[in-house]
């Protein structure tokens, strides 16, 4: 086994999805421990695995410079996502699903369509890698956390930094 990154329940708690060194996520039976699938396709280290609001979907992050959406069902990669030209850290879902937010060593965040796979801002400003990225509950906000030593809040809407 290599080294894992993270893990998490599925939000009805009967899966957990891992992210490993090797570049790979898994995901898990959480009552048995048995693998369910294994979500190939990242060609480095995956750095965070997550699960959409609906468990239908899983995000990795890597250090390939992608983040992937797979689906759960069929352990599918669905959309490559490759607009960031350092590493992705961290990257999750919306409340409603419909939109993801990654983090990177490129010292931006990105927001994506989820059905699309269209990056449809970039939030430009962090004077070092952004670690780490979240919506508010409504998705009007997104928050920010950089090498930089600060926290942002954005307009998810404008891009621009309030």
């Amino acid at each position: 086994a290599s080294h894992l990154h993270s893990a998490v329940f599925s939000p009805d708690g009967t899966l957990v999805l891992t992210a490993s060194r090797d570049g790979t996520a898994r995901v898990w039976n959480a009552a048995s421990g048995e693998i369910k699938s294994v979500l190939r396709g990242h060609r480095d280290s995956v750095r965070s695995a997550v699960f959409a609001p609906n468990g239908l979907l899983a995000l990795t992050a890597s250090a390939d410079r992608t983040a992937r959406i797979w689906s759960i069902l069929s352990g599918e990669c669905l959309r490559v996502l490759e607009e960031h030209a350092g590493i992705v850290i961290s990257a999750t879902f919306s409340s409603d699903g419909n939109s993801l937010l990654t983090a990177s060593a490129d010292r931006t965040a990105k927001i994506w369509r989820v059905e699309s796979g269209e990056c449809v801002r970039a939030l430009e400003g962090h004077a070092g890698i952004v670690i780490s990225a979240a919506f508010s509950p409504d998705g009007s906000l997104a928050l920010t956390t950089s090498a930089d030593r600060t926290a942002r809040i954005w307009s998810t809407m404008s891009g621009t930094c309030i």
